[in-house]
């Protein structure tokens, strides 16, 4: 069978929700570094919101990883499905960590894995209309 064909129109969608993505993550952490250090009292309840922007935005980014090719790019939808899963549980383990210290532990590093998973899937968007072709 065929390989289904690519949409390059779903691919710079795709793109785009992926920069989108990194770069929320990363305001993410920057909200977090506000009210921990006590600079903002407001960054707690932006840091709570942009996490469930956060979630949004990756739904959006595996529906566009599934318009690409379908089922035949699977490359893009696990990587997109595996930051889908880890990004909630990233906003049960902020919630989590108001009564207890384990999942705040937890919380933390995992932010930072997102946020390099997050930049690896815009580096697979960056490359993914490159032509496959043999090396020289």
């Amino acid at each position: 069978m065929a390989s289904t064909a690519v949409r390059p129109g779903f691919i710079t969608a795709f793109k785009i929700a992926s920069h989108a993505v990194t770069l929320l993550v990363i305001l993410q952490a920057v909200l977090a570094g506000m009210f921990i250090s006590g600079e903002q009292a407001d960054a707690k309840d932006q840091h709570e919101l942009m996490a469930n922007v956060i979630v949004v935005a990756v739904v959006i980014q595996l529906l566009l990883a599934f318009l690409i090719r379908g089922w035949g790019q699977f490359r893009l939808l696990y990587w997109v499905g595996v930051l889908l899963v880890l990004s909630v549980a990233q906003v049960g383990l902020g919630y989590a960590s108001r009564d207890d210290t384990l999942p705040e532990a937890i919380h933390i590093p995992l932010g930072v894995f997102l946020f390099g998973l997050a930049l690896v899937i815009s580096i697979l968007a960056v490359l993914e209309d490159r032509p496959r072709g043999t090396a020289a």
